[in-house]
This record gives structure tokens, sequence and C-alpha cells, in this order.
């Protein structure tokens, strides 16, 4: 049986843990720091590997993202601008789509229907806020 020893991507620095990553030297141009380093806000060391796991994870499926655009760029004979703001004419929130699944499936149904659908979007909404703001601190902290 052979061992395979996952690479640590925290230490431990005044009883805090941090995540520390060094940025890929093909994406190195894209970013204005060579590594990446950012509290991970737990004095827990189990704590700390799944976050590092976690965020480590979800670093490298961000960079790859970015290979994958620098490859179908070139494929296509594209050059990629770096400040682009996309926009979407068909924008549609949560909200929007609550009020139509309350009217699409809402008819006959009592109160506790409502207040059960408004909770569980209310609950998805902040989940995924957090979650974006957590990514965008990291995003933040590589472009620094």
């Amino acid at each position: 049986m052979v061992w395979a020893r996952l690479p640590v991507y925290f230490y431990k620095r005044n009883d805090t843990f941090y995540f520390s990553r060094s940025i890929p030297s093909d994406l190195q141009h894209r970013f204005k720091k060579r590594k990446i380093e950012v509290s991970l806000r737990t004095k827990s060391e189990s704590k700390a590997a799944k976050s590092a796991a976690a965020l480590s994870d979800r670093l490298e499926r961000y960079w790859d993202s970015l290979r994958m655009e620098m490859i179908y760029s070139r494929e296509l004979g594209l050059k990629v601008l770096q400040d682009t703001k996309i926009t979407n004419s068909n924008n549609f929130s949560l909200s929007d789509a609550l009020a139509l699944y309350h009217r699409l499936k809402g008819k006959g149904k009592t109160q506790l229907f409502y207040d059960v659908s408004n909770r569980s979007i209310r609950y998805l909404s902040e989940c995924v806020f957090l979650k974006l703001v957590d990514f965008w601190f990291l995003i933040f902290k590589l472009m620094q």
C-alpha cells in the first residue's frame, strides 16, 4: 500500500491558524501578489484543516477556470480584456423566483406554505451571501 501525503496549506501564528498558498507561476501575471495568506479565524487545528482544504479546493477551481479562459481565448484568437463588465438583461432574483413559485404552486395552499417557502428563500439567500462574501474576500486578497 502506498501512502500519499496531502499538502498542508495552513500554519499557526499567535494561536490563530492562517491559510497560505503560492499562486501558480502560469497565473502570476494576473495577480499583484505571489502568495495568498488569509486568516482562517480559528484556534482549532481540525477546523483550520477543513477550512484550508475547502479554500484550496475553491482556489484550484478558480485557477482552472482562468486557465480554461486562456486556452479558449487562444483557440478562438480572442484577447481577454482585464476590466470587462458583463451585463445581463435577463436578471432574475430569488424574490422573483419566489413570487413565480407562489403564483404557480400556491393556489389553494395554506399560510404555512407561504411561510415555509419565504423562510427557505431567506435561509438560502443568507447562505449564498456568506459564501459569496468569503469567496470575494479571498479574491480581493489575491488582487492586493
